[in-house]
Order: structure tokens, then C-alpha cells, then sequence
């Protein structure tokens, strides 16, 4: 084993394409934070991106690097001023490459090496002195064989979680869709809308029975994911601002494809705050599956973030006094409840895929850590 810095074995790549070129269009909102492949892009797009990126490369999100934004391209193509190209030298697999670089620890150290208040970014400068272990080439084939492996499962079973949700969305459409029901705003269907906290955290996520507060990517995925959070003082923690199972979680500020992504808190959690950049809500009169389908509906999304303010190519904002004024249908309890009951079953196969996923995530994640000499990060 060496101990290396990323630039001893990557470098970053600055070209610019060839006036006239027709190529495929990667920007930031492109890349899905915590995938390695890229699944989105435009073709003959108007564009002023000039920088170009080969086929094998790595793009990575240098803007708001706590998005965790890093995939492989699968092409020849342009992007973004604000991704960083980076390309394997000689001793290093360029198929091992996008692994290390979608690695909780780069991220760190990306975050961390981030400069500016509003939207901080990270310099290749400073991305190429996060160092690690890295074994002799054989060794790299073997290891990304591993990791392409389960990137391969990972995906079969996203899939099948994808599969689940469209058989939940696909029952609301049938059930409530295209019918006239009473009309409520959100305001009327909600105890309260509350914002949360912006705090100064500490390194790392809370330990078990400690104190900590979320971070916005604990929504991001559309699920609720507990474990995405940062760690504070028993003496900042505040009550009021304690997430409690049956909350409706709101991310009232994002980039303009994650706003007002809503998450349903459904088992119990202790201990943990929401921040300023996320709105809490309490049903009553709604059954909260009902009410979290609604949000996440075509209808519901579209007029949820016909209320964003702020640029398309930055974070956005949903303003609560608009928020409160959204539109929502109330079909009778008895209808919304037979939903609930019919989203319930079919998240016993989604828990069942889930709880797979985490312990394949988890397990290549070990293994990765342990090759690279990263500790349990």
C-alpha cells in the first residue's frame, strides 16, 4: 500500500470544445447527489458551456459540495464551469476512480475545503490533497470489479423501489385524480407550518442518544433518512424544533429540482432537530399518507414549485405564506385511509428491498474504506 494524494493519481481537465461541435449537455442539476453513473443530460441544447469532458471522466459538483454530486460520464460531452473534470493518470484504474472520488471522506474534505458563504465552492487545488491508500493496479481491477459488481445490484434494486412508488402513484391517480372534491388550503388541512433552526454543528453525525439536527440531504432522496444529520450540544438542542413520528418534513429551500421535495416521518426518532431550510407540518383532518401522495403528485409538485423564488441555476425558496395557500382536494377519511392502508402493504416490500440496499450500500462502502485506508467514515 502507498499513501497518495488524489493528484498524485488524478488530475483535473480543462478543454474547451472545438467551435461548431454538437455535443451532449451535462449541468450541476444533471448530477444526482450520491450516484456514481449519470442518468440525465440534453441533447441540441442551446448551451454556453465550453468545457468538454471524455468518456470514463469523472464530474464532479465543485458548487455546494455537501450535495454530493460525482458520476462517471458515459460519453463524450460539455459541462458546467461549476464541474470539475477529473481523469485517472496512469497508476490509477479509471474504473476505480469514480468510487473514490463518490466517497463520504472526499466529501468531507471537499466541505471542508470550501470557500464562499452563499454558494461555496471547492478547487481542485485543494480536492487533490485529500489523501488516501492506494493498492498496486492488480489489486484496483479487483477492487473495482467488486464495486461494479454492486453497482450493478444497487441499481436492480432502485429500480424495484422506483416500481413501488409508481404502484402507490399510480392507485392515487385511479382513486383521486379527475374527480371533484373539496377544495381546502394547506393551511386549513395542517396544525401549523414551522420553520426550523440554523445552528452551528460539529464534525460528523450524532452519537447514539445524542443530539443533532438534519441536513437537508435527509430529504433529498424523497425518503426520510434519519441518519443524515449533524451533531449538537444537548445545551442547543431545542424541544420545539424536535422532529416527531407522523411529521411531514418540507424542503422549503433547494435547488430548483429538489424544492419542496416532503418526506413522512414514520417511525419513532428522538433527538433530532430540522433545520431552518425545512418546514414542519402536523396534519389534522387529512390523513398524513394522503396528504405526503398529494405533494409528491404530478399535480401537487407542479404548483408547488410554480411558488419558488430565486434563480433556476441556484437554490430556490418556497415562501410560507404561499405554501399555506396550496390547494389541497379532501376526498372522504374513509377513501383516504383505504390509500393509506394500500400504501402500507406496498411498503412492505419497499422496506423489505430498502433494508437490502443499506446492508449492500453499507457492506462496499466497508470494503472500499478498508482498501483505501479510510476508517469507518
Amino acid at each position: 500500500m502507498t499513501r497518495v494524494c488524489l493528484g498524485d493519481v488524478a488530475r483535473e481537465i480543462k478543454q474547451k470544445a472545438p467551435a461548431g461541435q454538437e455535443l451532449p449537455t451535462v449541468g450541476l442539476e444533471h448530477l444526482d447527489p450520491g450516484e456514481v453513473e449519470l442518468a440525465r443530460w440534453d441533447e441540441d441544447a442551446e448551451t454556453t458551456f465550453t468545457k468538454t469532458f471524455s468518456k470514463g471522466q469523472v464530474l464532479f459538483g465543485r458548487r455546494r459540495a455537501y450535495l454530493r454530486k460525482a458520476v462517471v460520464a458515459p460519453f463524450d460531452g460539455v459541462c458546467s464551469g461549476d464541474i470539475t473534470v477529473i481523469a485517472a493518470k496512469s497508476n490509477l484504474s479509471p474504473r476505480l476512480l469514480p468510487f473514490i472520488i463518490q466517497n463520504d471522506a472526499l466529501f468531507e474534505h471537499a466541505v471542508t475545503n470550501s470557500a464562499g458563504s452563499l454558494s461555496p465552492r471547492v478547487k481542485w487545488q485543494s480536492l487533490s490533497q485529500f489523501d488516501f491508500e492506494l493498492p498496486g493496479i492488480g489489486k484496483q481491477e479487483e477492487l473495482a470489479d467488486i464495486l461494479w459488481a454492486a453497482q450493478e445490484t444497487r441499481s436492480h434494486y432502485r429500480q424495484l423501489l422506483t416500481t413501488c412508488g409508481d404502484v402507490v402513484k399510480s392507485q392515487f391517480v385511479e382513486m383521486f385524480e379527475d374527480r371533484k372534491w373539496e377544495i381546502r388550503p394547506l393551511s386549513e388541512c395542517v396544525n401549523s407550518i414551522d420553520t426550523g433552526k440554523s445552528m452551528n454543528c460539529g464534525e460528523g453525525p450524532r452519537a447514539i442518544g445524542g443530539f443533532g439536527i438534519l441536513k437537508l440531504s435527509a430529504l433529498s432522496s424523497g425518503a426520510f433518512v434519519a441518519s443524515e444529520n449533524k451533531v449538537i450540544s444537548e445545551d442547543s438542542f431545542m424541544v420545539e424544533k424536535e422532529i416527531e413520528k407522523g411529521d411531514l418534513l418540507f424542503a422549503r429551500k433547494n435547488t430548483p429540482e429538489l424544492v419542496g421535495t416532503t418526506v413522512y416521518v414514520s417511525g419513532k426518532v428522538e433527538g433530532l432537530m430540522f433545520p431552518d431550510l425545512v418546514f414542519r407540518m402536523k396534519p389534522k383532518g387529512v390523513n398524513a399518507i394522503y396528504m405526503l401522495s398529494y405533494m409528491k403528485s404530478d399535480r401537487g409538485l407542479d404548483l408547488i414549485r410554480g411558488m419558488a423564488h430565486g434563480s433556476a441555476k441556484s437554490m430556490v425558496n418556497i415562501p410560507k405564506t404561499q405554501l399555506e395557500k396550496l390547494p389541497v382536494p379532501v376526498p372522504p377519511l374513509s377513501l383516504q385511509q383505504e390509500f393509506a392502508d394500500f400504501a402500507a402493504s406496498v411498503d412492505k416490500s419497499k422496506f423489505a428491498v430498502q433494508k437490502a440496499l443499506d446492508e449492500l450500500n453499507a457492506t462496499t462502502k466497508k470494503i472500499l474504506n478498508q482498501e483505501l485506508g479510510l476508517g469507518d467514515v
